[in-house]
């Protein structure tokens, strides 16, 4: 990908709503209400990957003392998480570890456009939150 094309990989955008029932906005709207609840050490942000780690015993074990937020969200691309990021999941938190982990569901990019995709992501973490760890999971 030379220097001049944009990475579709790396725009922002929600999902879709084909079902209609806005399942995905209603979970986006929820994890903005927590960054107004909760002061979390560690922020997990990414897709079902990351959503499934609350199923886990060793989520209740390691994770929750730590004043865990779990930001994941089945389905999602770089694309959705660039999106939600952009729009309120980073407001009011300072977090000291960001955990990343993305790019499962971007079927329709090539391994570069990924790869740039989640390094958008990982920069807009650092520029909102620069006192993070930025953890990125792959």
């Amino acid at each position: 990908m030379s220097g001049d094309e944009l990475n579709p990989a790396a725009l922002a955008q929600p999902v879709e709503d084909v079902q209609g029932d806005g399942r995905w906005m209603s979970q986006h709207t929820r994890f903005v209400q927590e960054c107004k609840d909760a002061e979390p050490d560690v922020l997990f942000v990414g897709d079902s990957m990351v959503q499934l780690m609350q199923q886990f015993e060793v989520w209740r074990e390691l994770f929750s003392p730590l004043h865990a937020l779990n930001f994941g969200i089945g389905g999602d691309t770089t694309c959705n998480v660039l999106w939600r990021l952009q729009n309120g999941e980073l407001e009011n938190i300072c977090p000291k570890v960001v955990v990343l982990w993305v790019g499962t569901n971007n079927y329709e990019h090539t391994a570069e456009q990924v790869a740039g995709g989640i390094l958008a992501i990982a920069q807009l973490l650092t520029s909102c939150l620069p006192k993070a760890k930025i953890v990125v999971l792959v």
